[in-house]
């Protein structure tokens, strides 16, 4: 009876271990320990979920080298599992080897990117084409991921491109710039490479309006607006427009040895002020900067000639943003180049959010001639300034806004013509993000290695464009890894000092106390031993 009672349980627990696996791959649990549950899928992704009306495809194609010599491939599939398990049918999995299934040409014609690598076998080095790239399908649609190789910022990849390719709905940012002579191809390749992934980039020219489907704008400079090339700005923004407003008080002109002079009367300025946001005719420093570096040839290779801190080109850590707002919730830094201190101006039905600032070591400087020459960094540094504190440097506006327009003729220019009859006097519901430096979207960028200055403009940009959800998702994956971060100097004082009584005094002594603590224990232990003999 006893045998017969255990077989039964025997048999009961093996048919629970069957159905727990069988259903493993719908009804599961992971844990995840790591800040902001980084590798867990968000409730974001899983609202998404329910949206989908028809099935999604998602194919992995890597190639088998890959999962040979690295661990990657099998997370980005475990994650995809996890999709296809919480979606509840609405979306398939299938990973494909181009290689052994034959599926190279159509893995290359749906935009899956070949790399190649450097393989040891046998202690012979050679080179393998190899393939991690997703493509996300949808009825006659598609979207592709081309390179894969980071599972920790692909749960945002993932779910905006299905969302992307579910909607049908073609994301669009407009850019204006606002200095003649520039251009997206010539001074803003990093611009135009970062956000084209994600969004159509539409060059909007001065003065025209702007298109009905742009989702997002950016102007870029103020030096040579005028009202005539305001006024489709000022309008979007009645409309319900989102802009991005990089701006400055003062006029840098790169060929001419930095000569930096003050604008005048300027109506971008002054429309930004009747905003709520007034930018001053200044330009703001900071003890904690970058190095100002050129470019130089040497021996045919291009190398970086480091010309001492510049105060004028500032770092932004994590200690002067507002961490309750999206944008900078998980910054990961900005620098800025020749920037204008801004200043909230209140105005009813506005909120005003000052979201990044200097140090408390700032300074502003107002008197022409500017001195901007790159030498003088380190004197600049060492002299006193009473008028050191923090300044802000960006600002959003959310809320209702009054047109600057408003109780104005129309502009006009001579030599064109607008169909312009009325004027759009007021919005409840606009986004404003105002930026005192025109160079940080540049390519400009370059010389302090700032390529989380794009990360902070796609973040701004899916603010602007209601998208807080999908910044969640991206937002929490980011950290700010700079090795300078901590600004403070009181506080770098205290983690340097903390950081030395921990290694140099604590861990030896924990060293030293368990070894003696073992000894005394061991000794101990004998002097029983031989009195029990």
């Amino acid at each position: 009876m006893k045998k017969r009672s255990e077989f039964i349980l025997f048999t009961l627990g093996l048919v629970i271990i069957i159905l727990a696996g069988l259903n493993s791959s719908r009804y599961f649990t992971r844990l995840d320990l790591t800040a902001n549950k980084a590798f867990s899928i968000s409730p974001v992704s899983k609202r998404l979920f329910r949206e989908i009306p028809e099935q999604v495809y998602l194919t992995y194609y890597v190639s088998g080298k890959l999962r040979k010599l690295y661990s990657f491939p099998g997370q980005i599939e475990d994650l995809l599992m996890e999709y296809a398990a919480y979606s509840r049918g609405r979306i398939r999995v299938e990973v494909i080897d181009p290689v052994r299934d034959a599926e190279i040409q159509r893995a290359q014609s749906l935009g899956v990117a070949a790399q190649q690598i450097e393989v040891v076998e046998r202690k012979e080095r050679s080179l393998a084409q190899v393939y991690t790239g997703i493509v996300i399908q949808y009825l006659d649609r598609h979207q592709t991921i081309p390179v894969v190789v980071r599972v920790e910022a692909l749960e945002y990849e993932l779910t905006s491109r299905i969302r992307k390719v579910v909607s049908g709905e073609e994301r669009v940012v407009g850019v204006l710039l606002g200095e003649q002579g520039r251009s997206l191809q010539q001074e803003y390749t990093n611009l135009n490479r970062t956000l084209s992934d994600d969004f159509r980039i539409e060059e909007v020219p001065a003065g025209q309006d702007v298109p009905a489907d742009v989702d997002v704008l950016l102007v870029i400079g103020n030096q040579d607006l005028k009202e005539f090339d305001l006024f489709p700005v000022d309008q979007y923004l009645m409309r319900g427009g989102r802009v991005l407003f990089a701006v400055k008080g003062v006029k840098i002109d790169l060929m001419r040895g930095i000569l930096a002079t003050k604008l005048g009367p300027h109506p971008a300025l002054d429309m930004l002020e009747s905003y709520g946001v007034r930018v001053k005719r200044e330009l703001v420093l900071d003890k904690y900067c970058q190095n100002f570096r050129l470019p130089t040839q040497v021996l045919g290779q291009v190398m970086w000639q480091v010309m001492e801190k510049y105060p004028y080109w500032i770092t932004v850590a994590g200690q002067y943003v507002a961490r309750d707002n999206p944008i900078t919730a998980r910054f990961s830094g900005l620098d800025l180049y020749w920037a204008s201190p801004l200043e909230p101006v209140a105005k009813g039905g506005t909120q005003v959010e000052v979201l990044a600032s200097t140090t408390p070591e700032g300074w502003t400087v107002d008197q022409e001639p500017f001195d901007t020459y790159p030498r003088g960094g380190p004197l600049l540094l060492a002299q006193p300034h009473e008028n050191k504190g923090r300044y802000p440097l960006v600002v959003s506006l959310r809320g209702e806004l009054a047109s600057y327009f408003k109780g104005k003729s129309i502009p006009t220019r001579e030599g064109e013509k607008r169909d312009w009859k009325n004027i759009v006097e007021s919005t409840k519901d606009s986004r404003i993000i105002v930026v005192g430096d025109t160079e940080f979207l540049s390519d400009l960028l370059q010389f302090t290695e700032a390529g989380y200055n794009m990360e902070f403009l796609a973040n701004t940009i899916q603010w602007l464009g209601n998208s807080e959800d999908l910044l969640s998702i991206k937002t929490r994956t980011a950290r700010d890894t700079r090795l300078n971060k901590i600004q403070d100097p009181a506080q770098r004082l205290r983690a340097v000092l903390s950081t030395e009584l921990i290694t140099l005094v604590l861990v030896p002594l924990a060293v030293i106390g368990f070894g003696i603590g073992r000894l005394v224990w061991r000794r101990k232990k004998s002097v029983l031993r031989v009195e029990e003999e």
